[in-house]
């Protein structure tokens, strides 16, 4: 597999070589891993037919939906002129989207009131707690993708293009991080927020995550009856050991390691 981040690497290397399949990624962290050598999806479709696919990886870490999105936005112009221009744009045979996981997790469950405070609702539980901010915020995401699913299919080069996307998967919340300089924090992304909440409980902080990815998964879902090219993988339980979280499979608390993510 050939890999490129821009648009004239991309091109400078399809003249140097034949390749059957090519491939665009976008997204977070889950398709650009930022610690150098460290395993992601995107390196993955190496282990299919390495020689035959030129991939261009325009993915950056802790990119969130609503920036990929954006419309006017500088990434959704990147899309859109990769996806359609006759000087910048290329026909693909496969778009992987990795977008959404920086939307729920991180500050943003108590910044942006996803999850009530325990302290001030002390009977209220797990699922209970996650407001409806956070349902609104997971249809703004479906909006998002319907709009690029839009864009896509108004492309004369990949209109029937297949779009590719994931839901991550069920994590345990903990606090281990990944410390790349100042990027990103070392005390974790998901614990850490929801013990400022004032959730204790291991049991109540596990559902809440479930019940979160589940709704991303409800809302993304039924795209897929609105456009035959979009197929929404379903990896909520894939990481799952006994129904539990392996925690063998994640590097950190929300990466999953290298056999992880194979």
């Amino acid at each position: 597999m050939a890999m490129a981040s821009n648009i004239s690497d991309f091109f400078d290397i399809g003249q140097q070589g034949h390749f059957s399949k090519k491939i665009l990624v976008e997204g977070d962290s889950w398709v650009s891993h930022p610690l150098p050598g460290v395993e992601n999806l995107a390196t993955q479709i190496n282990r299919f037919r390495p020689r035959d696919y030129l991939v261009l990886n325009i993915g950056t870490p802790a990119d969130e939906a609503a920036e990929i999105f954006t419309t006017g936005g500088r990434q959704m112009k990147r899309l859109t002129r990769q996806l359609s221009t006759e000087q910048w744009g290329a026909q693909f045979d496969l778009i992987l989207l990795s977008a959404a996981g920086n939307d729920i997790v991180g500050p943003e469950i108590w910044k942006k009131g996803y999850v009530l405070n325990k302290r001030d609702c002390p009977r209220r539980y797990g699922k209970d707690l996650i407001t409806d901010s956070f349902d609104r915020a997971m249809d703004d995401i479906a909006a998002g993708y319907r709009h690029f699913l839009q864009i896509k299919e108004q492309s004369a080069r990949n209109r029937h293009t297949p779009l590719l996307t994931h839901v991550y998967s069920y994590l345990e919340p903990r606090q281990v991080g990944t410390r790349v300089g100042p990027i990103l924090s070392g005390k974790g992304w998901v614990k850490v927020h929801l013990k400022h909440q004032g959730i204790k409980d291991k049991r109540e902080r596990y559902e809440i995550v479930v019940e979160m990815l589940d709704a991303f998964y409800r809302a993304i879902k039924p795209l897929e009856a609105e456009s035959s090219s979009f197929l929404v993988v379903d990896t909520r339980k894939v990481l799952l050991k006994q129904g539990k979280p392996n925690l063998s499979l994640w590097r950190d608390e929300i990466h999953p390691s290298g056999k992880g993510f194979r």
